[in-house]
């Protein structure tokens, strides 16, 4: 039986994030939009398909530590700080083809270590008072790790034996798996988080045209970073559809999507389509369309030229109020590689604009969020998902990463200005941010990262409520695969 190298999303991405994260100034290294060609080899034995399988083990160690700034009399004090100690575990088996039918299940399960001192989003959030006051009377800041086991990848796959046929470029998967798209800033497993997202579902691939990939998805259920038991629960779709096609051309991947999400209601929390309150209802049903071109230019021998451009418009639809109108999405991003004393060097500035109307702004709700805006998570949501101001985003941000400075590793810092895209209530600015990370890979098998962020809100956004965030981790990863 021949045997293609397997790749586990869950096991991949996550070194991905540790390792590459800052190799683009907005979200994650991009994926391709289609899968085929990531299984074990064929055979027409099932008992060989089912012994000719592969395990794979994620274990991540992860200890963090929060400290908001919180004025007298706001309604989340005494909660200006939390801390916590976790340990994330994940083992998965993935199945050989047997007549182009092969199946994986992961299982995950995050426990804390030691005292809790945060505010988990589990049984410690109740209605009333809700997240602010919930906050309040745990007495810690929000790290939403909450304590859980389940299955989080349990699918039947085909892809058919010969690769030189339509459906052999073809890959059908039906049941709960992690779907990515992209740089994840449209469609995400969380992957930061110690309990990751994932979708019941169904995703078909292609690639059988050249240079030319093609995915649609059909989502009946988000299970979501909180865990079902959390008031929050999963996020039950009444319809999504994903489609993502892209095409590689001599100046880059140009892709095109569409993602048509319509949200059931919620009945654990007041919260209506599984949203949660700002300055306003946040509306999560919507059509979003968009274009994307990422590309590299070889300008010389030592320097490259990286620029990527997106555009999308999103509308609210099916249950959303009649008041709310439709918002865009703007990407620019450029920068260089290069190497500095033979150090390979790569500097991006980006300007991302998430346009707010005074009503409603775009929203992400299915995004790896944290990936984007800066990692203090001021624009996540109470429930996840993104909550971008009704005034809307405009971040510029500037990202320089380094390897090789001591050994494999690499060092990222980040630079972020927050403004609104349409100024709200006298606030036009935000705020700034500053990070830095350090990952180092060791011992073939283990990851060792420090991580640190700190927010600096604007005067006019501190007197709408908001507060200066200061965030550190230490983690430490073992993969198997």
């Amino acid at each position: 039986m021949q045997k293609n190298k397997p790749i586990t999303t869950a096991v991949a991405v996550t070194a991905a994030l540790a390792f590459a994260q800052g190799a683009a100034a907005v979200g994650l290294p991009d994926v391709p939009n289609a899968h085929t060609g990531k299984q074990l080899g064929s055979t027409d034995s099932f008992t060989t398909a089912l012994k000719g399988g592969t395990m794979d083990l994620m274990m991540r160690l992860r200890y963090e530590d929060v400290n908001d700034d919180l004025p007298a009399g706001h309604p989340n004090q005494p909660g200006d700080d939390a801390e916590l100690l976790s340990i994330r575990s994940a083992l998965g088996y993935s199945t050989a083809r047997w007549n182009g039918f092969y199946a994986r299940l992961e299982a995950e399960n995050v426990t804390r270590i030691g005292d809790d001192k945060a505010f988990n989003v589990d049984d410690d959030l109740t209605f009333p008072p809700g997240p602010a006051g919930s906050i309040s009377a745990e007495g810690h800041a929000l790290i939403p790790d909450p304590e859980a086991t389940e299955i989080n990848e349990a699918y039947i796959g085909y892809r058919g034996a010969d690769e030189a046929n339509f459906l052999g470029q073809t890959t059908v998967k039906v049941g709960r798996q992690t779907i990515l798209y992209d740089n994840h800033r449209w469609v995400g497993n969380i992957v930061w988080r110690q309990n990751h997202q994932s979708f019941d579902a169904i995703r078909i691939d292609n690639t059988s045209i050249p240079n030319l990939s093609i995915s649609y998805s059909y989502i009946d259920e988000v299970n979501r970073l909180f865990g079902d038991d959390s008031p929050f629960k999963e996020w039950e779709m009444d319809e999504a559809h994903l489609v993502n096609a892209a095409y590689q051309t001599s100046f880059g991947k140009l892709t095109g999507y569409y993602y048509g999400l319509d949200f059931d209601d919620n009945p654990r929390t007041p919260f209506p389509e599984g949203v949660g309150v700002g300055p306003g209802i946040t509306n999560f049903d919507s059509e979003t369309w968009g274009l994307r071109l990422v590309g590299k230019h070889k300008a010389s021998e030592t320097f490259s030229l990286l620029y990527e451009l997106e555009w999308a418009n999103q509308d609210p639809t099916d249950d959303a109020a009649n008041n709310l109108d439709d918002n865009d999405y703007y990407n620019i991003e450029a920068g260089g590689a290069f190497s500095i004393a033979g150090k390979p060097v790569v500097v991006k500035v980006g300007h991302e604009v998430l346009e707010g109307n005074g009503v409603n702004a775009l929203q992400t709700p299915l995004a790896t969020v944290h990936a984007f805006n800066g990692w203090a998570d001021k624009f996540v949501g109470a429930p996840g998902g993104s909550a971008t101001p009704v005034g809307g985003l405009e971040d510029t941000s500037v990202t320089a990463s380094i390897k090789g400075l001591w050994g494999p590793s690499k060092v990222v810092l980040q630079y972020h200005d927050y403004s609104a895209d349409k100024t709200v209530g006298g606030v036009s600015d935000y705020g700034t941010e500053w990070s830095i990370l350090a990952a180092k890979p060791f011992a073939k098998n283990w990851l060792a990262l420090l991580k640190y962020t700190d927010f600096d809100a604007d005067s006019d956004w501190k007197a709408a409520g908001q507060f200066d965030t200061r965030k550190f981790w230490a983690m430490l990863q073992f993969s198997f695969k």
